[in-house]
């Protein structure tokens, strides 16, 4: 099922060779979450009979992570404020759902995977001390004011609740990582293919091509800079042939006469009388 969801992001979201990485994963991020909190975790909400101020605010982030997606789609990339509704979202959960008692700290694991992939560099690592320091303050305030969180109306409740969310939250962090892969996958393909086009270009490059210049008497060779140089000097910039000379019979004999004629007497005392 994850293989087949994750083939339908090519058709969810436009692709665009143009567009940064990180503004891709964004907008697959913010589709994904809303498809999951809208049609997934809601009904789940639903069934368990969980307050209804929990199951608004998790209808109002899916519908804002759309609206996110939707403006990233017309340039403006708001991953700042997908990542601060979204904690807001899991402090406001952890209360209304029972605490450490309850689920929600099932999905504060894809929390800090969306965190590390949306950020780099510093943004990054004070996102992640501001998320530390958050879960440990949700635990410290628990503990000091019991009557914040909203336990659950029955242990049967409880039992359904982390059940289904431990397979919502699994569903929900493969697919952010498989739509990192993916990402990274195409990312690979495409830098692959470049590779190849230069690499084709340096060789077409490296191959003669078209009318050469050649001087009728000394057969020196016009190069693009509208020098004249040797042949062989001209066929090894442009080339990977390699040179190395010797001596033809006909100018041998045109500039070495005395030696051919040497070379021939030589020739004629070595056959048998």
């Amino acid at each position: 099922m994850i293989r087949r969801l994750t083939r339908l992001w090519p058709w969810l979201v436009p692709g665009d060779e143009q567009t940064s990485l990180e503004v891709r994963l964004f907008r697959q991020v913010c589709l994904m979450t809303a498809g999951l909190s809208l049609f997934v975790v809601l009904p789940a909400n639903l069934l368990q009979d969980l307050p209804l101020r929990l199951d608004l605010a998790v209808a109002a982030f899916g519908l804002v992570a759309y609206a996110l997606y939707q403006a990233s789609l017309h340039g403006r990339h708001a991953m700042k404020t997908f990542c601060a509704l979204l904690g807001l979202l899991l402090n406001f959960s952890w209360f209304m759902n029972a605490g450490s008692q309850g689920s929600i700290g099932m999905f504060m694991f894809a929390g800090a995977m969306v965190l590390n992939i949306f950020f780099r560099g510093l943004i990054r690592w004070l996102g992640m001390a501001v998320f530390l320091i958050n879960g440990l303050a949700l635990l410290w305030l628990e503990r000091v004011f019991p009557k914040l969180v909203v336990p659950y109306s029955h242990a049967l409740d409880r039992q359904w609740d982390l059940m289904i969310s431990f397979v919502v939250s699994t569903i929900a962090c493969v697919l952010v990582l498989r739509v990192v892969l993916t990402a990274y996958d195409r990312e690979r393909e495409r830098l692959t293919a470049t590779n190849a086009k230069l690499e084709q270009s340096l060789a077409e490059i490296r191959t003669l091509q078209g009318l050469l210049p050649i001087c009728g008497w000394c057969k020196k060779i016009r190069d693009d800079a509208g020098l004249w140089t040797q042949v062989e000097h001209y066929l090894a910039e442009h080339t990977d042939a390699a040179f190395t000379h010797g001596l033809c019979p006909d100018c041998a004999k045109t500039h070495f006469p005395g030696k051919q004629a040497q070379e021939h007497r030589q020739e004629e005392q070595d056959q048998p009388a």
